[in-house]
């Protein structure tokens, strides 16, 4: 039987080690490193070359999302299956953008994270069964909604907080030309004018939190 070698990402010493014990005990599977921020996965991944990475969706140094973003854009070959504590629409269609090849919620039991782990090593696809209106609302978007990418998202809510393109581009790792023209889609998009509007839709969307 061919081993599956597994590096998990979570920013919780705890929940890595309580992973690790539960993978280790199944057959076929192999956790070969534990990394505990997005930055250490990427790294780890190219020295070790893992089958799949087993990510945190938000993790100190920036999150699962970008870090997954890196590591397929070098190994497209790897698996990567996303753990988070929330599954909403919006980080289930970010992870889904990004390459991610699944996605659970924490509170899911051990024996969905092992399928999962099996099922998406083997070139499928998992989702949490309570997730699947997520999926399906995702896929069949209601009359009249603007979706925007992941990518427009991000941007949205860097200018919302007041950011400007050269800091936005500096945090995303994009060049300010590039941060402009996401600006001009998002305006186009959301028939919008200005900052303060663009903040508005934020808040409405709940994409930026009222402090």
């Amino acid at each position: 039987m061919r081993t599956t070698k597994i590096l998990l990402a979570d920013d919780h010493t705890l929940i890595r080690e309580c992973l690790i014990a539960m993978i280790e005990k199944a057959p076929g599977l192999e956790v070969v490193a534990q990394a505990g921020s997005g930055m250490e996965a990427v790294r780890l991944t190219y020295e070790l070359k893992p089958d799949l990475v087993l990510m945190d969706l938000v993790m100190p140094d920036g999150n699962g999302i970008e870090a997954s973003r890196c590591i397929l854009s070098a190994f497209p070959d790897t698996k990567v299956l996303m753990l988070s504590m929330y599954g909403d629409a919006r980080s289930v269609r970010q992870a889904l953008e990004a390459g991610g090849k699944g996605f659970l919620v924490k509170s899911c039991p051990s024996e969905e994270i092992l399928e999962a782990v099996r099922v998406v090593s083997d070139n499928g696809f998992y989702l949490s069964s309570h997730l699947q209106g997520v999926l399906e609302h995702e896929l069949h978007p209601a009359a009249g909604k603007l979706p925007l990418t992941s990518r427009e998202e991000e941007v949205l809510v860097l200018m919302a907080q007041g950011k400007t393109s050269r800091e936005i581009a500096a945090q995303l790792q994009i060049s300010p030309k590039t941060v402009e023209t996401h600006r001009m889609h998002l305006m186009k998009k959301l028939n919008l004018t200005n900052i303060a509007s663009l903040t508005k839709f934020a808040i409405r969307e709940g994409l930026l939190p009222l402090e």
